[in-house]
């Protein structure tokens, strides 16, 4: 697979790792023994399927470790192990690199570690997000009425820029939307690109569609009470996808 560029392929089958070229002293030893150890103090992070971990890496990186993990009905026989030739943690990296080089705010990958040959575990590496927390997180602690509309509407810019760029979210939820602080307020990032799809230009109407069905349900799911987001939260998230995207919103 055909890396982007400012990364280093390490290693050879059963452990390759792709690293950011500047980060390769650091991090090569650790990504490609046997087994990939955590640092000691990693924490653990409530969210997924419960296989990421914040981490202070060597040179004083601080990283999110994501340990792939399958959902669904075939976790229950196969939790870890992937088949294929073209394997996930480096198709993750290479179309998160693309989203962020097309104007995404995605967090930025670090490293993807393979460990295997046709059937594979994996692993990836990102960039910690001073200070955030998931949308879901930050819905739950907002204090005021205002403040979540504020989350919407940032929650909608950022989705609506990563239609605009062409790109389909495959896992689109309150948890994998982050917000953290930024210079205009609270801002969102969107990470977890495992399976995303991207094409040439901004998704058409039925793709977007689809993906913003996607985080209904989560929303859905997650406040089936509807105490976190109501009517104008709706509308504030609406507006701000007009806005953001150039294109009514499809929600």
């Amino acid at each position: 697979m055909r890396l982007p560029a400012g990364y280093t392929l390490l290693g050879a089958a059963p452990v390759r790792a792709a690293i950011r070229d500047d980060l390769v002293p650091l991090l090569g030893s650790w990504l490609l023994a046997p087994s990939l150890v955590l640092p000691a103090g990693a924490e653990p992070i409530a969210a997924g399927r419960g296989a990421a971990y914040r981490v202070a890496l060597p040179g004083g990186v601080r990283a999110v470790v994501r340990l792939y993990r399958r959902g669904g009905l075939v976790a229950r026989a196969v939790r870890q192990t992937y088949l294929g030739l073209r394997p996930r943690p480096l198709r993750e990296l290479a179309i998160t690199a693309e989203a962020r080089r097309r104007g995404v705010a995605a967090a930025e990958v670090l490293a993807a570690r393979v460990d295997g040959r046709l059937a594979y575990r994996g692993a990836l590496v990102t960039a910690e997000i001073a200070g955030a927390e998931t949308l879901f997180e930050a819905l739950r602690t907002a204090g005021t009425p205002a403040a979540r509309r504020a989350l919407a509407a940032s929650a909608g810019a950022a989705v609506a820029t990563l239609h605009a760029a062409g790109i389909s979210h495959a896992d689109l939820n309150l948890t994998n939307i982050l917000v953290h602080p930024g210079q205009a307020g609270r801002t969102a990032a969107l990470v977890d690109f495992d399976r995303a799809r991207m094409s040439g230009g901004p998704l058409g109407p039925a793709a977007r569609r689809r993906n913003l069905r996607r985080l209904a349900r989560s929303l859905a799911k997650l406040d089936p009470e509807g105490a976190l987001a109501g009517p104008e939260d709706a509308r504030a998230f609406r507006a701000a996808y007009d806005a953001a995207g150039g294109e009514p919103c499809v929600c």
